[in-house]
C-alpha cells in the first residue's frame, strides 16, 4: 500500500481527498500507512476481529465504517486514540459481547450503530462517557434486558433504537439520564405490559414505538406528564385493557396507533382525553357492538382527523362483520329507551351522509387519491377518503330502516283498529244482552207451559178412556129393600172386563 500522505490513493482503495473507501475487497486486515485519512470505510470485507491498537495510527479519523464484515470479537482497546471519531458503524457482524470500556476512547462519538449483531447483554458501563452521543442503534440483536442507568452519561442522545430484540420487561430507571431523547424504538420485542412509568423524566420524548410486542394492558403508575409526546404506536399487540387515565399524561398526543389488538370498547374517559388527536387507527380489534360501543361511535362521528375505515364488529353474532358505525345506525344500538335517537346515532347518520356526498363530488376511489400515504385512512370531517362501496352500503341501510319504520307504523295502526273493533263488539253485546235474556226466558216459559198443558191433556184423555159404570140388576123385592133399608147386593163392573163386588 502507498501512504495516503503522499497524495497517492492506496491500491485497490478508492479515495476522495482524505476519505478512503476500501469496500468489498475481501480484506482480512486494516491497510497500513493511512495515518492522514479523515474517513475510512472498510465495509463488506472479511474482517473477523478488532485487535487492541489496530487503528491507533489513524488519529485523524472522523468516521469509521466496519459494517458487513465477519467480526466476532472486539478487544477492549481496539479503538484506542480515535478521539476525533464522530461516527462508528459496526453493524451486520457477528459480535456477541463488548467489553465495558470499548467506547471510552471515543468521547466525541455522535452516531454508534451496533445493529444486526448477536449481542445478548450489555455491560453496565458500556456507554459511560459518551456525552455527545445522539444516535444509538441496537436493533436486531438478542438483548433480553436493559441494565439500570446504562445510558446515564448519554445526555445528548435523541434517538435510541432497541427494536427487534427479546426484551421481556423494563426497569423504571433503564432510560435514566436521557433528557433529550426524542425518539424511542421498542417495537418487535416480547414486552407483556406497557407502563408509561418506565419512561420517567423523558421530558423531550416525541415518539414512542411499541408495536408488535405481547402487551395485554396499558397502564401508568407514575404521576408524570410528557408534554411533547406526539406519536405513540401500540399496534399489533394483545391489548385488552387500557387504564382510563393513561392518555391524560400525554395532553398533546396527535397520532395514536391501536390497530390489531383485542380491544372490545374504549372508556369514555379515554375518549375525552383524546383532545389533540389528528390521526388514530383502531381497526383489527374485537369490537363488541352493543351499547358499550356507543361512546366510541359518538366520538368517531365527530372526529375531524384521519382514522381507518375498517372498524368491524366481532360480536354479537347478529352484527359480526358489520362496520361499527353501520351497526349502530342499522340496529339502533344507541337509541334511548323511549326510542328517540341518541346523539351518537344522530351524529353518525349526519356525518356519514356528508362524507358520502362530498366524496361522490370529489370522485375518490377506495384507496383515495393517488399517492396518498395513508392508504386506508379517511378524513371523516373533510371527507377526503371514503370508499365508493360505503355509499352503497349507507343507502341500503337507509332503505332498510325506512321499510322497517313503515312496517312498524302499519302494524301499530292495524293493532289499534282491531282493538277498537273488539271494544265496539263488547259494548254492543253488553247493551243488547238484557233484552235478549228476557226474550229467551219468555220463550223458555212458554215452552214449559205448553209442555205442562200437553201433559195435562194427555192425563185427562187417559182418565176419560177408563170411565167406570155401575150395573144395578135388583129384583123387585131386593130393589125395594135396598131403597128402603139401604142394604143388599150389587155388582160393579169396569169396562171392559174388571168387576168388583160390594
Amino acid at each position: 500500500m502507498f501512504p495516503a500522505a503522499e497524495g497517492v490513493c492506496p491500491r485497490p482503495c478508492r479515495c476522495d481527498g482524505k476519505l478512503l473507501y476500501c469496500e468489498g475487497l475481501n480484506l482480512t486486515d486494516v491497510p497500513r500507512n493511512l495515518s492522514s485519512a479523515a474517513g475510512l470505510s472498510l465495509r463488506e470485507n472479511s474482517l473477523s476481529e478488532l485487535r487492541d491498537g489496530q487503528f491507533a495510527s489513524l488519529m485523524q479519523l472522523t468516521w469509521l465504517y466496519l459494517d458487513h464484515n465477519s467480526i466476532e470479537a472486539v478487544e477492549e482497546n481496539a479503538f484506542e486514540r480515535l478521539r476525533r471519531v464522530k461516527e462508528l458503524d459496526v453493524s451486520s457482524n457477528r459480535i456477541e459481547s463488548l467489553p465495558n470500556a470499548t467506547f471510552r476512547p471515543l468521547p466525541n462519538l455522535r452516531m454508534l450503530d451496533l445493529s444486526h449483531n448477536s449481542l445478548q447483554a450489555l455491560e453496565p458501563d458500556l456507554f459511560h462517557g459518551l456525552r455527545k452521543l445522539t444516535n444509538l442503534n441496537l436493533r436486531y440483536n438478542a438483548l433480553k434486558f436493559v441494565p439500570v442507568r446504562i445510558f446515564q452519561d448519554c445526555r445528548s442522545m435523541q434517538i435510541l433504537d432497541l427494536s427487534f430484540n427479546q426484551l421481556q420487561s423494563l426497569a423504571r430507571n433503564s432510560f435514566a439520564g436521557l433528557f433529550k431523547l426524542a425518539e424511542l424504538h421498542l417495537e418487535h420485542n416480547e414486552l407483556v405490559k406497557v407502563n408509561l412509568a418506565h419512561f420517567p423524566r423523558l421530558i423531550s420524548l416525541r415518539t414512542l414505538y411499541m408495536q408488535r410486542n405481547k402487551a395485554t394492558i396499558v397502564v401508568s403508575t407514575l404521576d408524570w406528564t410528557w408534554p411533547f409526546l406526539e406519536k405513540i404506536d401500540f399496534s399489533g399487540n394483545d391489548i385488552e385493557y387500557i387504564e382510563p387515565h393513561v392518555f391524560e399524561s400525554v395532553p398533546n398526543l396527535k397520532s395514536l396507533q391501536l390497530d390489531l389488538n383485542k380491544l372490545t370498547y374504549v372508556d369514555q374517559r379515554i375518549l375525552s382525553s383524546w383532545v389533540s388527536l389528528t390521526s388514530v387507527t383502531l381497526s383489527g380489534n374485537e369490537w363488541e357492538c352493543t351499547r358499550n360501543v356507543c361512546a366510541l361511535a359518538s366520538w368517531l362521528s365527530t372526529f375531524g382527523g384521519l382514522h381507518d375505515s375498517a372498524l368491524l364488529c366481532a360480536s354479537p353474532d347478529t352484527a359480526q362483520g358489520e362496520d361499527v358505525l353501520d351497526a349502530v345506525y342499522a340496529f339502533q344500538l344507541c337509541d334511548d329507551p323511549e326510542g328517540s335517537p341518541s346523539p351518537a346515532h344522530a351524529a353518525a347518520a349526519t356525518t356519514r351522509a356528508y362524507a358520502v356526498t362530498d366524496n361522490v363530488v370529489r370522485g375518490y376511489g377506495y384507496d383515495g387519491p393517488t399517492g396518498n400515504p395513508y392508504g386506508d385512512l379517511q378524513d371523516v370531517e373533510g371527507g377526503e377518503i371514503v370508499t365508493s362501496s360505503f355509499a352503497v352500503t349507507e343507502n341500503a341501510v337507509e332503505h332498510d330502516s325506512t321499510m322497517q319504520i313503515h312496517k312498524v307504523v302499519t302494524g301499530t295502526m292495524a293493532l289499534i283498529f282491531s282493538f277498537l273493533i273488539l271494544v265496539l263488539m263488547l259494548y254492543v253485546s253488553w247493551k243488547c244482552f238484557p233484552a235478549g235474556l228476557r226474550q229467551m226466558r219468555q220463550c223458555l216459559g212458554r215452552q214449559s207451559r205448553k209442555q205442562k198443558q200437553k201433559q195435562t191433556m194427555q192425563q185427562m184423555a187417559a182418565m176419560t178412556a177408563q170411565e167406570y159404570y155401575v150395573d144395578y140388576k135388583p129384583n123387585h123385592i131386593e130393589g125395594a129393600l135396598v131403597i128402603i133399608n139401604e142394604y143388599g147386593s150389587c155388582t160393579c163392573q169396569q169396562q171392559p172386563s174388571r168387576e168388583c163386588e160390594v
